[in-house]
């Protein structure tokens, strides 16, 4: 079984059961731990938290956010496409 996500995308962390603090929201993956039997783990990292989690994949889903550096360049890109038409 293999990663669905990768290192550096944005991913939504649902919220824990119960009996613990991890709050909902969106997190950075920031490794792909290896395994060879049970769940598919990644390290994530909050954008509301300094710490980083290790949380299986069925807790996360895509997210729809972008990086802040990410728009301003893609903006960028397109602005100068158009203006050498």
């Amino acid at each position: 079984m293999s990663h669905i996500y990768k290192v550096g995308q944005l991913v939504e962390l649902r919220s824990a059961p119960r009996h613990s603090n991890r709050p909902a929201g969106t997190c950075e993956v920031i490794a792909c731990l290896p395994h060879e039997k049970g769940p598919v783990l990644y390290r994530v990292q909050s954008s509301n938290e300094r710490n980083e989690r290790v949380v299986e994949e069925v807790d996360l889903s895509p997210s729809s956010a972008t990086k802040s550096g990410e728009t301003a360049s893609a903006n960028n890109v397109f602005s100068i496409a158009v203006s050498r038409r």
